[in-house]
């Protein structure tokens, strides 16, 4: 799996909006070797002292101002965050990470594990209600906090004082990072986390269809929409996979659940990834035109046909994984073939398919993601007023951004086994056996986007085929599709005002229901002519004419 294609240089830019969106591979090979930081402190600031020599204690009589441990005696934080349904881990505690900062920092963590995808909004929804945390990671949308801005910790004076290596990596930004975080009331409630941007993350799913089954069949990697379908009915009529049994493959896999295999990924041929889009400065309505109807036909066409797996609408991350290290996919998308089928021998099976086209719609394709996109999580860590401690939970933070292995130890797990340090550079260490890929060790031994601060390229890992081979080929899978990534698409990162934000909260949550629901029950059912109208209709009934002027304003900078 080692593809020799040229790497593409990051362009480091700030003009596009957050995304949880990222893989686990890491960035292009850094321009300058990573300098290892100091192991001992921790600590950008020095430990204060007294004129007996003693270190200051904070007013609770427990908490240090700086230096290790951060308390003396031991304190307990709850965290609510996020599981990615990659992370096979039973007790976040458990990861490399949070064991170095227990014992260094004397705080421990009882963690509130979300899994991510359906049912996740409801139980944050709970806990901001009945049962708040003394802080979340992720989850925590503008709208949440503007609603009762006293119900969370404004951060700017303790980022101050007691963050001082977050501070640093802001700095770096000349000032945007600080302005993507901050409310309309003047102050900042979140850190960021994840990384600044990388090349490998500037589109999301690739596709990818079986050369062996292709070769089988007697049929060429599809260039359009046309062949495809020929080439997914082929694979359904004559035993692709050649078992002797023709009605076990499955033509084309797909899951909501898993955010590279999403619906969002096969509207490319039609012109858009999303419910707008932007051309021009102008944001332009898609889930109501021609070509989001094409779109619905096409592959309604295909599950009528038993060639899309219809129990991609439901079926959990893990399902849609299991399936396809069976070998029953043809077609699908993903990070890597390799990412999710953990056979080498049968993921180096699968090629990756540049964009197609749709009938008529020559030259308009593309693919989900967008250039240079500044990938930054501006709800790293969000404190609320339940905290009886905020300074003691900021300086923890703080320490985990402290030095460059700290990060990389955060970011995906243990130095020694998930990466290691060669020559002041950092690798990653992608072998992690034929039961566990890469993906799924990332998950499960890091926080990934969870990563407090902003990693950056000098501080992200290199790009070795030989050590990270899925890295350097996910990178050339990128590159190939680059021409096809649209230079703008994604919104910028900035808060809007609370009257704005508010507005907007008290319908979107039942606008995007809606679409995705009719968007299944279309694919699924079929549509007509009657149906189609009653969606336009509905769509207006749900004010998507409001939220596109809304996403329009929002890009003017009106608000």
């Amino acid at each position: 799996m080692k593809k020799k294609l040229k790497l593409t240089a990051l362009l480091l830019t700030l003009t596009m909006s957050c995304s949880l969106l990222a893989g686990c591979g890491a960035n292009k090979a850094p321009s300058d070797p990573v300098p290892e930081a100091p192991a001992d402190t921790g600590s950008a600031a020095p430990a204060k002292e007294s004129s007996s020599g003693e270190r200051t204690l904070l007013a609770d009589g427990n908490t240090y101002a700086s230096g290790l441990p951060i308390v003396n005696e031991k304190v307990t934080f709850r965290i609510a965050r996020g599981k990615n349904p990659l992370d096979s881990g039973t007790d976040t505690n458990e990861k490399p990470i949070m064991k170095l900062m227990e014992e260094a920092t004397n705080i421990h963590i009882e963690w509130i594990d979300i899994p991510t995808g359906e049912g996740q909004k409801e139980q944050l929804s709970i806990l901001l209600s009945t049962d708040m945390p003394d802080a979340f990671m992720g989850m925590v949308d503008p709208s949440d906090i503007m609603k009762d801005y006293a119900s969370f910790v404004p951060l700017n004076d303790m980022m101050e004082q007691y963050a001082p290596n977050i501070k640093e990596t802001y700095d770096k930004t000349n000032g945007e990072a600080l302005k993507m975080l901050t409310y309309p009331d003047g102050n900042i409630y979140s850190f960021m986390s994840s990384v600044y941007t990388q090349h490998k993350s500037w589109t999301i799913g690739v596709q990818f269809i079986n050369k062996d089954w292709l070769d089988r069949v007697g049929k060429d990697i599809p260039t359009n929409l046309d062949e495809y379908y020929e080439v997914l009915k082929a694979f359904k009529e004559m035993d692709a996979n050649g078992n002797g049994d023709p009605n076990d493959e499955i033509p084309l896999g797909y899951c909501e659940n898993n955010f590279q295999a999403r619906l969002l990924q096969f509207m490319g041929a039609f012109g858009f990834n999303d419910n707008y889009r932007i051309e021009n400065g102008k944001v332009i309505p898609t889930a109501n035109t021609p070509e989001y109807r094409q779109f619905l036909e096409y592959y309604h066409r295909l599950a009528s046909e038993g060639l899309l797996d219809i129990e991609g609408f439901s079926q959990t991350d893990q399902q849609f994984m299991s399936k396809a290290k069976q070998g029953l996919y043809g077609s699908f998308y993903a990070w890597t073939p390799d990412t999710i089928i953990d056979d080498p021998e049968l993921s180096d099976q699968y090629v990756q398919v540049l964009p197609m086209t749709a009938p008529g719609l020559e030259g308009k394709e593309t693919v989900y993601g967008t250039k240079d996109r500044f990938m930054g999580i501006i709800n790293g860590l969000v404190i609320t007023s339940s905290c009886k401690n905020p300074e003691a939970l900021v300086r923890w933070y703080n320490y985990m951004a402290s030095s460059v292995e700290l990060k990389q130890t955060a970011r995906i797990g243990e130095k020694g086994v998930m990466w290691e340090m060669k020559d002041n550079k950092i690798y990653e260490l992608q072998d992690q056996g034929p039961d566990f890929n890469f993906q799924n060790a990332c998950y499960t031994y890091g926080l990934m986007q969870a990563c407090p601060v902003l990693l950056y390229p000098d501080e992200m890992a290199w790009d070795d085929p030989e050590t990270s081979p899925q890295n350097y080929a996910r990178d050339g899978y990128v590159t190939a599709v680059e021409k096809w990534i649209q230079d703008e698409g994604l919104m910028p990162s900035r808060i809007a005002t609370e009257e704005a934000t508010l507005s907007k909260a008290v319908y979107e949550p039942d606008l995007l229901s809606y679409i995705k629901n009719f968007t299944a029950n279309a694919i699924m059912n079929g549509v007509t002519d009657a149906s189609w109208e009653q969606h336009v209709a509905d769509l207006e009934k749900y004010r998507y004419s409001e939220w596109i002027q809304w996403q329009q304003d929002y890009l003017d900078g009106k608000f």
